[in-house]
């Protein structure tokens, strides 16, 4: 055998006792492991045993001190109602004590009022009597004044019969003057009569308007006067030219009389014409020549 082959043997020899080492070294590690699981399992289930135990207990104490709890509660509650109730019936009572207390009162008081009012009612009736004889004077009085006041209104009533004969008669007067006015053509206004009877205030205008006929001469006359300037109907104005606007000389144009007035301007009929000339827009007019 050779260097190399027995160098081979020993290296294998040496590597067979090195792996049966670690083998024996894995068999024993194993060994302690699985005996160690083993041990830590019955720990386990024995530590799941007490924690079960420990659970059942607590449930067990839990549903006792909920009981007990709820036991607890139900009387506290039914102390509770009972003590609202008796409260409740101390109430009533103290509101029954006040209200007897309070009728007591009234009671008592009433009866020194009803004492005090029949004593105030003797000496009402007393004086109650003077006062009735008095009464029975002044009714007896007015009667009399009664009886006077009948008589003054008949015969007030007998005055008024009268008068009112008199006042239809007087209207029947007044309508029949009136139509005796209308039948003549006189004026009822008494501003109109007054007119007719007065002359205007004295004041100057103009025509703003002349209105001529199919004939050509004017009939009416509008001019720039009214009721303001103290004009009514019936005034009679004189119309002339002054000359001073145009070429024609100053001359008397005619006059005319209101028909119509408005505040600022009146219309008038012409009732008395000149020979010199027509009236026309822009020619004056005055109350008083």
């Amino acid at each position: 055998m050779s260097l190399i082959g027995k160098f081979f043997v020993v290296m294998q020899i040496l590597l067979s006792v090195t792996f049966m080492g670690f083998a024996v070294a894995v068999f024993t590690y194993q060994t302690d492991w699985k005996a160690k699981a083993d041990t830590e399992q019955q720990a386990k289930q024995q530590a799941q045993a007490e924690v079960q135990n420990l659970q059942t207990e607590f449930d067990k104490y839990k549903t006792d001190t909920t009981t007990a709890l709820q036991e607890a509660q139900d009387v506290a509650e039914r102390t509770e109602a009972a003590n609202t109730a008796l409260q409740r019936q101390l109430e009533d009572r103290n509101r029954e004590y006040e209200r007897i207390a309070n009728d007591l009162q009234s009671q008592t008081t009433l009866a020194e009022v009803t004492e005090n009012e029949a004593s105030a009612r003797v000496a009402e009736a007393m004086a109650q009597r003077t006062v009735n004889t008095e009464l029975h004077a002044k009714l007896k009085e007015a009667k009399d004044q009664l009886r006077n006041a009948e008589d003054e209104i008949h015969g007030l009533g007998v005055e008024k019969d009268n008068l009112i004969v008199r006042n239809r008669q007087l209207t029947e007067e007044l309508g029949f003057l009136r139509k005796v006015v209308r039948n003549n053509n006189l004026e009822t206004d008494p501003r109109v009569y007054a007119a007719q009877n007065d002359p205007p205030p004295i004041l100057e205008g103009m025509v703003i308007n002349a209105a001529e006929n199919a004939k050509g001469s004017v009939d009416l006359v509008e001019i720039s006067l009214g009721s303001d300037d103290g004009l009514v109907k019936g005034h009679k104005l004189f119309v002339f030219r002054s000359g001073l606007q145009s070429d024609e000389d100053a001359k008397y144009l005619g006059q005319i009389e209101l028909v119509f007035v408005d505040s600022d301007h009146a219309v008038g009929t012409v009732i008395e014409k000149a020979k010199s000339g027509i009236i026309k827009k822009g020619d004056n007019v005055t109350s008083k020549l």
